[in-house]
């Protein structure tokens, strides 16, 4: 049963919505273009807000659903749903589809997120805004929101396996978000709305 699920969730993840829908809307690689990643960010960019949301709705929607099929198959086990989590998320930052290449999963580990917990994603989910609205740091958003979750986790007394998840869903997040935070720290990390420069791969 944990292999099926794992094998499920990993393959939704696989699905990399940024990379298909720029291909059938412009026909151009989004990963030749901007910071080259795949998420609704880089997408928002380089075609817009109508784009970027469909792309949104995409990775939060194989995070969510994902959850819900490991419900239909585990009859609500605890440890299989985060095992479910780790999968579909992995499977958005490591695409079997893209050469084990994606995104860096934070869309995804929302949509995990709401499925498990509604109220702290919508929580996460704020504070991901205050931050984008004060700093326009799409990346320094992200990890904040996922350290929201761990916190907003243990406050509101979850299972210790969510609260296990909500720490490996960080270091996961720090991980694939290592270059930004490299590029925060000199200071020339790009904002939301600044003009993107052509990635040349």
């Amino acid at each position: 049963m944990i292999i099926l699920v794992i094998l499920i969730s990993y393959i939704l993840g696989s699905i990399p919505f940024g990379y298909i829908i720029s291909k059938l809307v412009k026909k151009i690689d989004i990963r030749d273009y901007g910071s080259g990643n795949i998420g609704a960010t880089n997408t928002l960019r380089i075609l817009g807000p109508f784009v970027a949301s469909i792309v949104l709705i995409g990775d939060i929607g194989k995070g969510y659903f994902s959850i819900y099929l490991s419900r239909l198959i585990s009859h609500d086990s605890i440890f299989i749903l985060t095992i479910a989590g780790l999968a579909v998320i992995c499977g958005h930052d490591w695409s079997l589809f893209l050469k084990f290449k994606g995104g860096k999963g934070v869309a995804t580990t929302f949509g995990v997120i709401l499925a498990l917990n509604p109220m702290i994603s919508i929580l996460a989910a704020i504070v991901w805004g205050m931050v984008i609205i004060t700093t326009r740091y799409a990346s320094l958003s992200s990890i904040s929101a996922v350290i929201s979750i761990i916190i907003f986790t243990i406050l509101f007394k979850q299972p210790y396996e969510y609260i296990i998840f909500s720490i490996i869903i960080l270091i996961l997040t720090i991980f694939t978000h290592k270059e930004n935070i490299k590029r925060l720290k000199l200071g020339n990390e790009s904002k939301i709305g600044e003009k993107i420069r052509i990635k040349k791969r």
